[in-house]
């Protein structure tokens, strides 16, 4: 079944908010409203990732395309790296790269998994290697470090991807800077 059926079934059947007016009461109650525990997923926060999924597989400009791509990463939910993956293998490179950049932006193990599997792709252009190099760095886990330092040294990669490799691991080595 097609990623965006299965996105348009669920925005469709997602429940819909009530009207500011309906939702409070005819009267004010003196006594102060008890404070929120914590931000939870609502219907209209799904219903607004649903909509950026839909826009970002929607054929359309590549500005229009970029710009949901790095919208989902703005929602911030890690549900939407599997979608973002499938996007890699656009023919736009610029889509593409504005998928590199969304995912680099989450920290969570599907976005390192995606970034060392764009590292490790035989047929993966090299810019969009060395960007995931790049991304890796955002990720501070022992694997991705690993993944940084296999690629210093994997004969299947280019030159220009393996010195990219070893700026990056440079990078993570060099302590932070005092104020």
């Amino acid at each position: 079944m097609s990623p965006l059926l299965v996105a348009g079934l669920l925005l469709a059947a997602a429940p819909a908010r009530p009207p500011a007016a309906q939702a409070r009461p005819a009267v004010e109650s003196p006594r102060p409203a008890p404070e929120p525990a914590a931000p939870q997923a609502t219907p209209g926060d799904d219903a607004a990732f649903l909509r950026a999924l839909l826009w970002a597989a929607r054929p359309a400009p590549e500005e229009i395309r970029a710009i949901a791509v790095e919208d989902l990463a703005l929602l911030a939910d890690p549900r939407a790296l599997d979608s973002l993956a499938i996007h890699l293998w656009d023919p736009n490179p610029r889509t593409q790269q504005a998928v590199l950049r969304a995912v680099a932006l989450f920290q969570h193990p599907r976005a390192e998994e995606i970034l060392g599997n764009v590292v490790r792709h035989p047929r993966m252009p090299d810019a969009l290697k060395i960007q995931a190099l790049n991304g890796l760095i955002f990720q501070r886990t022992a694997s991705a470090r690993r993944t940084l330092q296999d690629a210093t040294t994997d004969a299947r990669l280019t030159s220009a991807v393996q010195n990219a490799a070893r700026a990056v691991a440079a990078q993570w080595e060099a302590p932070a800077a005092a104020p």
